[in-house]
């Protein structure tokens, strides 16, 4: 049942991510990728597009960083080792520019703890850069 709601979700965010190529046309695909990497608990091919300097991570209140990709998706992996994801949507995703271009956009996450039933709504926050393409610098999770 948790993988239709998610592939409808994703159908969704995929066609909310066309509304950021206006703004950047390379940006649609790595949100269109960092959303179905997220929907299905993929912390390495997350923690793969972070930039050069690493990426922060700001989850439960703890922040930490820059991490390699390596420390980011071990942080990611236990992040979805204790949630399903029931339903994704993107949320603002803007190009504020800057020299290196940056991008900021964020996810809302619905997710339920393994082993209950009520899901539950946190908003992820994604801040980006343009390196050889456009690259993670900070995800924060907000309840």
């Amino acid at each position: 049942m948790r993988r239709p709601a998610a592939s409808l979700s994703l159908a969704f965010l995929l066609a909310a991510t066309g509304a950021a190529s206006g703004q950047a046309p390379d940006l649609e695909p790595v949100l269109a990728r960092l959303a179905a990497s997220w929907s299905r608990g993929d912390a390495a091919a997350i923690a793969a597009l972070a930039s050069r300097d690493g990426v922060s991570l700001e989850i439960e209140r703890k922040a930490v960083g820059p991490l390699s990709p390596r420390q980011a998706a071990a942080m990611l992996r236990r992040l979805f080792e204790e949630r399903v994801t029931v339903q994704l949507s993107v949320g603002m995703v803007d190009v504020v520019g800057g020299a290196p271009r940056r991008a900021f956009g964020e996810l809302t996450w619905m997710a339920r703890v393994r082993g209950t039933s009520i899901p539950e709504r946190a908003t992820v926050f994604l801040a980006l850069v343009q390196e050889d393409g456009w690259r993670l610098t900070h995800i924060r999770l907000l309840p």
